[in-house]
């Protein structure tokens, strides 16, 4: 039976058995009742549902539909979460591998210097991915980023660090995207030098000896004789310190000379990297194999140099790179020995990149290229603002000392036509 059926025959049955005037009153509203539901077909329209926002879950919803001719039915329609177009994927891929580069660091003041935990997030707050991560170096940190500092200790015993890279795997749904940088980690605790062990010595004497009025201080260290003084009783000449002060500030001045040459060639890579990074996403985007571009990018420098006779230190590494491939080096350590030899995290990062096509295959490779391309080129305009910046620094100070002279200017003859 229809709804409108169904309301009439109520309506009806109470109008029976109700007063004359009641009656009447039931009646008027039996014929709205029924004008009501004879425009409605008993159906409230809509005509769209809200979906449920990103990343939430999809949601079951009852609904009454009529088909015409045909009596009113419910029915149960499953609603798909809203998803994201492949331009906002895509951004935010972006977004979340920044986020990535700033939270993984920890407590750590660089990646190149790593002596804590990382922080290795299964999810970013904000970000609808869920995180995977791969290391090359699974004996020295673990998935939640804890270092093993009982096997770098064993490894690292020259302190210079031990070289790791890190990939992480962004998913959503079936996309994905694959961040990956290059570590240094260190032994967190450092083996104490000398005066350490001997001052550790001479504490231990003196609480042996707590009775004694005098403290006897030890004669021998790991087998070794010790000799001991006091600071008051010699004092060097004035020649003798003279000539240390002097060779103390040649030594500083040479530090100095290698650290400016150092920062020199650091900012000549940085700035080349922009270009290093273009040149592979364009070659590689052509079907070219890493090596091949390789090949291709140190012919065109070594012309370049031919003409210009310029020398740029991150094209110089790529060169003596390829000489190594061609004496028989492998392609891969070739690529993990120029990341370390530049000693930047930049090309730390591409060279893990190169290494890792070699293991994986070039799947993905070329969007990683694309977005490291766009973010080299941004740190080229932050690192090129920052230099403007120093240099609008570094003319305060003449600019004060003209200052300073303007006001000797004006305040000198003042001052002397007061006394007059």
């Amino acid at each position: 039976m229809k709804l409108k059926d169904r309301v009439k025959k109520r309506l009806l049955d109470i109008s029976w058995k109700s007063p004359p005037k009641v009656t009447v009153l039931v009646a008027g509203a039996t014929l709205a009742a029924m004008l009501f539901v004879c425009m409605t077909d008993g159906i409230n329209r809509i005509e769209k549902i809200e979906r449920n926002g990103y990343g939430e879950n999809a949601r079951k919803e009852s609904v009454m539909v009529q088909l015409e001719g045909e009596d009113t039915q419910e029915m149960e329609i499953e609603i798909l979460p809203r998803e994201y177009t492949e331009e906002e994927l895509q951004s935010m891929f972006r977004q979340a591998m920044k986020a990535l580069e700033q939270t993984i660091i920890g407590k750590n003041k660089s990646l190149d210097y790593v002596y804590h935990d990382l922080i290795l997030p299964q999810k970013l707050s904000g970000f609808p991915f869920s995180i995977v991560w791969e290391f090359s170096r699974y004996d020295v940190i673990d998935m939640s980023g804890k270092l093993k500092q009982d096997v770098l200790k064993e490894l690292d015993k020259n302190q210079e660090g031990v070289l790791i890279t890190i990939s992480a795997v962004l998913k959503y749904q079936d996309k994905e995207a694959l961040y990956s940088t290059a570590i240094r980690a260190f032994a967190k605790e450092k083996p104490a030098g000398i005066k350490e062990r001997i001052l550790e010595l001479v504490k231990q004497t003196d609480e042996e000896t707590r009775t004694s009025p005098f403290l006897v201080l030890p004669a021998q260290f790991e087998g070794k004789d010790l000799k001991w003084g006091n600071s008051g009783g010699t004092s060097l000449p004035a020649v003798l310190l003279l000539g240390m002060t002097a060779g103390f500030c040649v030594i500083l001045m040479d530090k100095q000379k290698k650290e400016k040459k150092r920062k020199e060639r650091q900012e000549l890579m940085l700035c080349d990297y922009p270009e290093i990074i273009s040149q592979f996403t364009m070659l590689m985007g052509a079907g070219m194999t890493a090596k091949n571009v390789w090949k291709k990018v140190t012919e065109d420098y070594r012309e370049k140099k031919k003409h210009s006779g310029e020398e740029r230190p991150a094209y110089e590494e790529m060169l003596y790179t390829w000489q190594e491939m061609k004496s028989g080096i492998a392609e891969a350590e070739s690529y993990e020995r120029f990341a370390r030899r530049c000693g930047l995290t930049v090309y730390m990062k591409f060279g893990a990149l190169l290494s890792q096509n070699l293991k994986k295959g070039t799947k993905g490779l070329a969007d990683i290229f694309r977005m490291e391309a766009v973010q080299a080129m941004e740190d080229r305009k932050s690192r090129a603002k920052r230099l403007g910046e120093e240099a609008g620094t570094k003319l305060l100070v003449p600019m004060f000392l003209m200052l300073a002279v303007v006001m000797a200017v004006i305040i000198i003859p003042a001052f002397w036509s007061i006394q007059i």
